[in-house]
């Protein structure tokens, strides 16, 4: 049994790493269970192509669920804006409450776009066993043999090999031309029947030879294609990879971003409806101050509430394509902000 060498090939399973062309040169030659190299050099040409189909399938999956989060992310956001917080902002003008927005503290356009490499794609080409173009070059080696045979018995045995030659003198001379092959090279006397077998079997030699030179050398090319392409196969699944969670983290945010707005949308009716009772009691006023502390405490709690969503719907989602640091700050402060009041009222 000659030495195991095991080289792991790693496909995409959350952390890829990068294939190590040394090792995997190592296990083509010393395995126990030994391949040639044209089936090894077909087998990783087959994993290179399920490995970048796989990571291109999975990114596509990614990039229609992204599309689908952000889809919702803009309906509800116009929505959103269009109704409760419009309303919110109408009910504290009436109050007399300046609402101090958060647009004011956002100095960056509103940006939502994926991240896009260009130039990064793997062409994996099919590769040929070599044997048809062996084949032609066997017989080529063959047809050349059984001409150098016939030149030289021809020059030894002063037989003309000219254009003009006929076939009664070409019939005529092919028992001297074998004989000569069959013995008579040596001084002996020649025997035609051997001679024959010996131009075959040196045509068929020189054939074999070609051939086998031809499907070793291409084999070897093949294997060398091969593995530079599940090199770069296994290089383009690691960046794909790190596009598909990049998506994925994108998409998470989205859905808790969406969650968010209709948990403030529940806050802000209520707050909306104190408003709107304020104003039935209370009457509409020219500040603030004019009315009960508890009702100056509803204003601004409605102000808190609508500083954190607005800060949420208008912070751009995305910064060159990743997830932006600021949106996910923002995120945060609204989830904290929600915490916060929901405690407040089962306290």
């Amino acid at each position: 049994m000659g030495e195991k060498i095991e080289t792991k090939k790693n496909e995409l399973n959350g952390n890829s790493e990068m294939l190590d062309v040394e090792k995997e040169v190592a296990f083509v030659e010393n395995s126990d269970v030994k391949k040639s190299k044209q089936v090894e050099a077909k087998e990783l040409i087959e994993s290179s192509k399920e490995l970048v189909s796989k990571v291109d399938n999975q990114v596509e999956e990614c990039k229609i669920g992204v599309s689908k989060a952000a889809e919702n992310f803009d309906n509800i956001k116009r929505t959103f804006n269009n109704t409760i917080f419009t309303s919110s902002q109408e009910l504290l003008e009436k109050v007399g409450f300046e609402y101090n927005s958060a647009l004011d503290e956002l100095n960056e356009p509103f940006e939502l776009a994926l991240e896009e490499k260009e130039g990064a794609t793997v062409h994996i080409k099919n590769i040929s066993s070599g044997r048809f173009t062996g084949l032609l070059l066997a017989i080529g080696a063959a047809l050349v043999t059984l001409g150098v045979w016939i030149y030289f018995a021809a020059q030894k045995l002063n037989i003309s090999l000219s254009s003009n030659t006929t076939a009664e003198a070409i019939e005529a001379h092919i028992n001297p031309v074998l004989a000569w092959i069959g013995g008579g090279i040596t001084g002996a006397t020649g025997n035609p029947m051997f001679g024959a077998l010996v131009l075959g079997f040196s045509a068929l030699l020189m054939a074999w030879f070609v051939y086998a030179i031809r499907v070793n050398l291409k084999a070897s090319k093949n294997l060398r294609i091969a593995l530079k392409t599940y090199e770069e196969s296994t290089e383009y699944s690691m960046s794909k990879d790190d596009c598909k969670k990049e998506m994925e983290k994108i998409d998470a945010h989205l859905q808790a971003s969406n969650t968010e707005v209709e948990n403030f949308t529940m806050l802000l009716n209520e707050q909306n409806s104190s408003l709107k009772r304020i104003l039935h009691v209370e009457g509409a006023g020219s500040d603030e101050q004019s009315y009960h502390p508890s009702s100056t405490k509803v204003m601004r709690d409605t102000e808190r509430l609508m500083r954190a969503v607005e800060k949420l719907l208008n912070t751009s989602v995305t910064s060159g394509g990743k997830l932006n640091f600021k949106s996910e700050q923002a995120l945060s402060n609204a989830q904290a902000v929600y915490i916060d009041f929901l405690g407040r009222i089962y306290d």
